[in-house]
């Protein structure tokens, strides 16, 4: 139970915004280097199966970095008005002041056993528990973020292997997210680069069981 009464009010407004992605930024602005170390903090310590590592986490400030990642997200879809067909375009979520990418890792020699004794060594077992965590991970620098004041964006729509090589990592790119502050000029839905309307769906409603 909260000590202040305020103190649900803003986390339950916390977790609204965290639902909204931010498709452009205000570089004008500097992100502080703790804020940074802070999400870092959330993205490397938050539950995992058994705290075993699932991800590495690369953390992208270097601004030439991020745009050369940026031309490789060309795999969204949006529909062009006037002629009603669906046309690919990058996205700009990425564009953020910080650039969090999750990949795969070397697996412990510990998980190794364990996956092998108690999971048959199945690849689809990894996949499962690696999904979830980096999920977690990503949920965690999420909310943690919006509570910071800052916008959020995942992206999976990428080429994977020219980002690998660009951020130097033998690992498979799982997950993109930028983080960053808002440029409160615009529409957080306005692409940074192509100034086009991006659409939004409406959250689903979630079945709430309770069992008492």
């Amino acid at each position: 139970m909260f000590l202040v009464d305020d103190a649900s009010t803003h986390i339950k407004k916390a977790v609204i915004r965290s639902q909204h992605v931010q498709r452009n930024w205000d570089l004008s602005k500097e992100m502080p280097q703790d804020d940074i170390d802070l999400l870092v903090h959330a993205a490397t310590n938050c539950p995992s199966k058994q705290n075993f590592k699932f991800y590495d986490l690369h953390v992208i400030t270097n601004r030439n970095t991020i745009e050369e990642i940026y031309k490789h997200t060309k795999g969204l879809g949006i529909k062009n008005e006037e002629s009603g067909k669906l046309e690919m375009t990058t996205n700009s979520q990425v564009l953020a002041h910080s650039l969090f990418i999750f990949t795969d890792t070397v697996r412990s020699t510990k998980y190794e056993e364990k996956w092998k004794n108690d999971d048959d060594a199945l690849e689809k077992n990894w996949m499962r528990d690696q999904d979830m965590a980096i999920g977690i991970a990503a949920g965690y620098v999420n909310v943690i973020a919006s509570q910071l004041g800052y916008g959020t964006g995942c992206c999976a729509c990428f080429m994977n292997d020219p980002i690998q090589e660009i951020i130097g990592s033998d690992g498979r790119i799982v997950l993109m997210m930028g983080v960053g502050i808002k440029d409160d000029s615009l529409n957080r839905r306005v692409h940074h680069e192509t100034g086009r309307m991006m659409h939004t769906f409406v959250k689903e409603p979630i079945t709430v069981h309770y069992n008492k």
